[in-house]
């Protein structure tokens, strides 16, 4: 089978969701249409020869309705590209790569663009819902609830709201240093707003003591430890790569960021939600062949410190291996964007760092894990 690689990937910078957002006066399909085309700017690739557009994207209604893949090649101008879009909640990009490195590793394509979208800024998480009320019956809590279930692992694993406001501080310092060092320089390309105002710089991070931190009210729960510091924000965002064979690689001019290697997804009770990546990872090892020790980096999406800190304990990650440059409690977490997003970051990191072997991961709304293995690109 072929080898499959991550060959390029860039991002929008991540805005704050509402009125005092970066991309309040955007659209969805606009930013996305901005961060593609900044793609095959920096790459020169023969669009040409792209045979799909993979796009996640979890609010597929309004303004990211009816197929927002589609809808932004022909917005780019690129009527002949075929687009599909793709929804596993969090996890709904880096489905997006998954399938789009298994379809190119099965030959039914040579390369493929990949892209995460979400702005819920316009589209929000509570819009157009509807759920089954026997969706509840046989658990002790809405499950559909995300914060109550990082109050849950809060409980089972002993994770102290100190723990969590530590790990708060200490990501946001990991972004700060890594944007210092132009890490960011890597993967950020900047947007042009509708005031003509161009913008390259993410407008979540922000430097807190543990003072401050530690006077935030619980947000789900009376007596809880979760806090909105603590969690992921709601935010706007755009993440587009460009996925391919040997030969789609080797068009690029410059060594692909990483190989492409096996995914793994894996479901659970949905009130532990936030343990997916656990399972995911644990398959993935498994599957692949590979130890934990063998791991170089970890990205694991941030969705709650809470719930980062359980899986990074019940895996036994060492904390210098795990979002190096911060994480989605630190820039927000836009749905659809993020699955590709830490990805992507990961792919950057393991070039910066010299790494053989990186997994990205994310816990998945509704009781679910994915996680995907990258590789040095030493040899194809």
């Amino acid at each position: 089978m072929k080898k499959v690689f991550l060959i390029d990937g860039c991002r929008s910078p991540m805005g704050r969701a509402g009125e005092k957002g970066l991309f309040h006066n955007l659209r969805a399909d606009d930013l996305a249409v901005q961060v593609f085309k900044s793609l095959l700017k920096r790459t020169n690739l023969d669009i040409k020869n792209i045979n799909d557009l993979f796009l996640g994207c979890v609010g597929q209604h309004l303004e990211q309705g009816k197929n927002l893949a589609r809808l932004i090649a022909v917005l780019a101008d690129l009527p002949d590209l075929p687009g599909v879009t793709i929804n596993r909640l969090c996890a709904s990009s880096l489905s997006a790569l998954q399938m789009a490195a298994d379809s190119i590793r099965a030959g039914n394509n040579n390369q493929l663009i990949v892209g995460g979208v979400e702005h819920l800024g316009h589209v929000s998480m509570t819009s157009a819902l509807n759920y089954h009320n026997d969706l509840f019956k046989n658990y002790d809590f809405p499950w559909t609830n995300m914060g109550l279930t990082a109050e849950k692992l809060a409980l089972d694993f002993g994770i102290t709201r100190q723990n969590q406001d530590e790990y708060t501080q200490r990501t946001n310092l990991n972004y700060f240093e890594a944007k210092e060092a132009g890490f960011f320089k890597r993967e950020i390309v900047p947007v042009k707003l509708e005031n003509g105002e161009t913008v390259e710089d993410d407008q979540g991070p922000r430097i807190s003591t543990l003072e401050s931190l530690g006077v935030l009210k619980p947000v789900f729960k009376e007596g809880g430890s979760v806090t909105a510091a603590n969690s992921s924000g709601l935010s706007d965002g755009v993440c587009m790569a460009w996925a391919g064979d040997s030969s789609a690689a080797d068009s690029s001019g410059k060594p692909p960021l990483a190989e492409i290697g096996p995914g793994a997804v894996a479901a659970l009770n949905p009130e532990d939600m936030g343990l997916g990546p656990v399972l995911a990872i644990q398959k993935l090892l498994k599957n692949s062949g590979l130890s934990l020790s063998e791991i170089d980096l970890f990205e694991i999406n941030e969705a709650f410190a809470v719930q980062v800190l359980a899986c990074r304990d019940k895996l036994g990650i060492n904390p210098n291996r795990l979002n190096i440059h911060g994480g989605a409690v630190a820039l927000g977490h836009p749905l659809g964007m993020t699955g590709l997003r830490i990805a992507v970051t990961l792919a950057h990191s393991m070039v910066e760092k010299n790494a053989q072997y990186g997994i990205a991961a994310l816990c998945v709304g509704h009781g679910q894990g994915q996680a995907l293995l990258l590789k040095k690109t030493s040899s194809k």
